[in-house]
């Protein structure tokens, strides 16, 4: 079967248009590398249903890979590849509340759209106010760890991400936030790559305080 077909047997949007595989071939950075197809889920469920499909597939020996790919303004190649591109802007692109000082939005929301609705409902920004403000979008603003003319008093995003719902690389899903020392321990005792990530995590924390410090 073609990824073409194996995407569609999962019931999610794809395309293998040419114009549009030329579009994702580029971000902002001078590197090019142009896909085999553009998958736009519809929901978390659906990421997880193909990175599960990818993950059983490599683990066949089948070289695929996902790049996830937010509004494309990384100046550094990072939402490029040969394979299969996850975007999150057609779909994936909704704020699901705002709070008086939180907002829970989905990656694919272009900036200059959370900022509308979070000053309206709150008077409240996200600080870090990166450059590319105008076309950028929230998910790659936190792969990215994004700055800007602000950062400087305010700080970058990684300081104003309270939580993350996440894809893990097996299709498993998981919530990561701050944690206390007995939430950690439940988090190390389970056998699932979650539990792997946190024990890692962990252990590299520990075995390098001295280095960190």
């Amino acid at each position: 079967m073609s990824i073409s077909s194996d995407i569609e047997a999962l019931h999610i949007d794809a395309s293998e248009a040419p114009e549009v595989l030329k579009t994702f071939s580029r971000d902002t950075s001078i590197f090019e590398r142009k896909p085999t197809i553009v998958a736009y889920p519809k929901n978390a469920d659906e990421v997880a249903s193909l990175v599960r499909f990818v993950h059983a597939e490599h683990e066949k020996g089948r070289l695929l890979s996902i790049a996830p790919r937010a509004a494309g303004t990384d100046m550094t190649g990072g939402p490029l590849t040969d394979s299969i591109v996850l975007s999150f802007t057609k779909y994936m692109n909704k704020v699901i509340e705002v709070g008086s000082e939180h907002v829970a939005a989905e990656p694919g929301i272009y900036y200059r759209d959370l900022e509308k609705q979070t000053l309206a409902k709150s008077g409240a920004l996200i600080p870090s106010y990166p450059a590319s403000r105008e076309i950028c979008a929230l998910g790659g603003m936190i792969g990215n760890n994004s700055g800007g003319e602000l950062t400087l008093r305010y700080g970058k995003t990684s300081q104003y991400v309270e939580s993350l719902d996440v894809v893990l690389a097996d299709g498993s899903k998981a919530v990561f936030k701050a944690l206390s020392q007995s939430e950690l321990a439940q988090k190390e005792s389970l056998q699932t790559l979650e539990g792997s990530i946190y024990r890692g995590v962990h252990d590299l924390v520990l075995n390098n305080q001295t280095l960190i410090d």
